[in-house]
């Protein structure tokens, strides 16, 4: 799929989805005319940044009915001539936009969903939610995601206990037809549930459990106002106190990347590669988190003004120690370095992973390694192997360009879906085997 030029004028038109249900559609109908009229009076605004534009491709219209994909993987069959395929200077520019970015992903994948393959207009299976949040597909854009309804609280399926040291990740887009009043603010946030189940009723009217934190993003004209707070059960622990953020102009109309970090008790969060709270003490150390939620407050707003739209969740144990797998064991295996669907363009969330890297290799000049680039099963194998090469092959160039670290000491190879770590046959197996490996020559 070639993905077609986003611009800060063509991201308004983001709020233009398919949905499964008439009422949906015909809002989403009423809204891209407003986009169009709106489109008129804002053809001399500033464009998006390098970074911006090499992160986000964009959409050019509104799609008019839902699109049906038949799996859940990044991973579909690309045709190897496609364009994205080779990074381009403004992909790679907008790596090195995130330098300052040190988040690193758990090495070890407990949860993941991408929404693919789940109904239209519909809650994801096993979710639960006490409003008509549903699954969309956005025109241009990967994947499914998830609407939310305001008035909103959504709960994934998982059931898993996330430990003490884990990270958690996912997409969000937010989209405010701003009419000079307060649109509602969002949180997002995880919580213990403690002797409840991870999907109880219970945790819809009040999301704390036996313990919690979240974050909350309250909109305002091209800023927004910031909050964290903690919480032992019903007692707050923790609060940030609010504060205005004007980075978060940037972050409506358009895909931006939450990344969270949470050891034992310390909490640190990260929103388009700035890193917005790192605090020692959010939450008490007993118990385990065990439970995603997101809660979308009501307005005066229509559901037709408003858009935030969730995707490509992940959570994964660990802390990796990059230096010591590598150095010592010889071998690094990540599935933190990520690419743009079914291509070789590497992400600008991957940063802090390739710095990890590109600072061991530069520590140790005598090193040499073979990165090694695995897909999932979905798609034709010569597609899933020419991928993987392409892949292995971006990363060696980001080292190179971005890093300074000599090509010489890196070699590339691509195993397509050869050699899986987990079962390709669901999301968090595919998810897993989506890695590139770093093996000491």
């Amino acid at each position: 799929m070639k993905l077609l030029k986003f611009s800060s004028l063509t991201a308004a038109l983001i709020v233009g989805l398919s949905l499964a249900t008439n009422t949906n559609y015909l809002q989403a109908q009423s809204i891209l005319e407003k986009v169009r009229d709106r489109a008129k009076q804002t053809a001399t605004q500033k464009v998006l940044s390098e970074a911006d534009k090499a992160v986000n491709k964009g959409i050019d219209k509104a799609i008019a009915a839902p699109k049906k994909k038949s799996n859940g993987s990044q991973d579909a069959p690309v045709d190897p001539g496609a364009e994205e395929s080779t990074p381009t200077a403004a992909q790679q520019a907008s790596i090195k936009a995130f330098s300052k970015y040190d988040f690193i992903p758990g090495d070890s994948v407990i949860y993941a969903t991408n929404f693919v393959g789940e109904a239209l207009g519909e809650l994801p299976a096993g979710w639960n939610s006490n409003r008509s949040s549903v699954t969309v597909s956005l025109d241009g854009m990967p994947d499914q995601w998830l609407r939310m309804a305001q008035g909103g609280v959504a709960l994934t399926d998982n059931e898993e206990n996330f430990g003490e040291d884990f990270t958690a990740e996912f997409d969000l887009l937010m989209h405010f037809d701003l009419q000079g009043y307060l649109p509602p603010s969002f949180r997002f946030g995880l919580l213990d549930s403690g002797e409840e189940s991870t999907t109880s009723n219970g945790l819809l009217n009040d999301p704390k459990g036996a313990k919690s934190f979240f974050v909350e993003i309250s909109p305002v004209a091209d800023a927004a106002n910031l909050l964290m707070e903690g919480y032992d059960k019903h007692s707050r622990y923790f609060n940030s106190g609010s504060q205005r953020n004007s980075l978060a102009g940037e972050w409506y109309g358009r895909p931006v990347h939450v990344a969270i970090q949470v050891q034992k008790e310390r909490v640190r969060v990260w929103m388009d590669g700035e890193k917005l709270y790192d605090v020692p003490k959010a939450i008490p150390r007993q118990g385990n988190l065990n439970q995603l939620f997101f809660k979308l407050s009501t307005s005066s707003y229509t559901e037709e003004q408003v858009g935030v739209y969730l995707g490509n969740l992940k959570v994964a144990k660990g802390v990796p120690d990059t230096r010591h797998q590598l150095v010592e064991t010889g071998r690094f295996s990540t599935t933190g370095i990520l690419f743009d669907t079914g291509s070789a363009i590497i992400k600008p969330e991957s940063s802090g992973v390739l710095k990890s890297l590109a600072s061991v290799l530069s520590a140790h000049e005598d090193m040499t390694v073979r990165i090694v680039g695995h897909t999932d099963s979905v798609g034709g194998d010569a597609a899933n192997q020419l991928l993987s090469e392409q892949r292995a092959a971006a990363v060696k160039e980001a080292l190179e360009s971005q890093y300074q670290i000599n090509g010489s000491r890196l070699e590339t190879e691509g195993k397509g879906a050869s050699e899986p770590l987990a079962d390709n046959n669901i999301a968090v197996g595919r998810a897993q085997n989506r890695r590139v490996e770093f093996i000491k020559l």
